[in-house]
């Protein structure tokens, strides 16, 4: 198993170096004064991050969310943010650092996430503020960001419940959260399954690039 993972990370590193190597430009841009670097790149969300990968995960850090949590992270995040980068380069506009929350959230990291594939959180209507108010407590539980899509959708990890160790979609506006599904496979994305699925998109001229994960729910 664990010689699996490394071989799959290897892997998605070498993409990712590929993905950089064709998609991130860089320029020189006259201010009059001075000269800056511009950056330019074609991949949704890339010239946020662009490329880089930060330092893997302080492991006092790593340890002392994980007693908070109450829950041993999910193997593929936990061998991502000590092994290869605590942050940056990824889907979207780049993989959050470890319990980077979004919106204000206040997660309640030691509850369960209550939902599961048969059982989404569906969109709430316009107006509906009570009920708006409802959803967002009951999907800030037992999760944590992953990245931000922009226009406020993100990608959760789940931490705890059912779905553990699940890659869902959520909308801030519409209170609503639904796993992410593998477009072939049609099963709930783990972390390194997301991280794939972006990259083969991304590298592959014959098919769109990942706007949004909300096509794959």
């Amino acid at each position: 198993m664990e010689h699996v993972l490394a071989n799959r990370i290897v892997k998605i590193r070498s993409e990712l170096d590929r993905l950089k190597t064709s998609d991130l430009e860089t320029t020189i841009i006259d201010l009059g004064d001075r000269e800056v670097v511009g950056y330019r790149c074609g991949i949704h969300g890339a010239s946020v991050h662009r490329y880089e990968l930060a330092a893997p995960v302080n492991l006092d850090e790593l340890a002392e969310f994980e007693r908070r949590v109450g829950v041993r992270l999910p193997l593929e995040y936990r061998e991502w943010l000590t092994q290869v980068s605590d942050g940056g380069a990824g889907p979207m506009h780049g993989v959050f650092p470890l319990a980077e929350e979004a919106e204000n959230a206040a997660v309640d990291y030691a509850a369960d996430f209550s939902f599961t594939a048969e059982n989404p959180c569906a969109p709430v209507p316009e107006g509906a503020d009570a009920r708006w108010s409802q959803n967002i407590e009951r999907i800030y539980r037992g999760m944590t960001f992953l990245a931000d899509e922009g226009c406020g959708m993100y990608n959760l990890l789940i931490l705890r419940g059912p779905a553990s160790g699940q890659v869902w979609w959520h909308s801030y506006e519409h209170a609503s959260a639904t796993p992410i599904l593998h477009p072939e496979t049609l099963r709930p994305l783990t972390f390194l399954d997301w991280y794939e699925l972006w990259l083969g998109r991304a590298l592959d001229p014959s098919q769109d690039q990942v706007g949004s994960f909300g096509e794959f729910v």
